[in-house]
């Protein structure tokens, strides 16, 4: 049986991804996917836009070679990050932890 908690997505990176250095060395990018939905007639072509974090090794690897508006393809597994907002509410934010990518922009 393959893994319960599996995701693999494809679309266009956003904005630039944002990384960020540790002074254990530690090195967490994070960037959002844009895919399309098509949601009926009425609707068309929906954009969802999907969180993405990716750490160490893979985290460097985004930062170098890819960009906003970047073909990506992006497998991972679900995580969800709880933070209370400014007017005092809890939310929760689900993204996915990147395992695997691959930049497939033409060149």
């Amino acid at each position: 049986m393959s893994d319960i908690n599996s995701v693999h997505i494809t679309g266009n990176i956003g904005q630039a991804p944002e990384t960020k250095y540790f002074d254990s060395g530690a090195v967490v990018c994070n960037f959002s996917v844009a895919i399309k939905e098509w949601q009926g007639k009425e609707k068309g072509e929906q954009t969802i836009w999907i969180d993405c974090r990716a750490w160490n090794k893979k985290a460097e690897f985004i930062a170098e070679y890819s960009k906003s508006g970047s073909l990506v393809m992006v497998g991972g597994r679900l995580g969800v990050d709880s933070y209370k907002a400014q007017d005092g509410t809890k939310r929760t934010k689900v993204y996915v932890n990147v395992d695997e990518i691959k930049v497939i922009d033409k060149k």
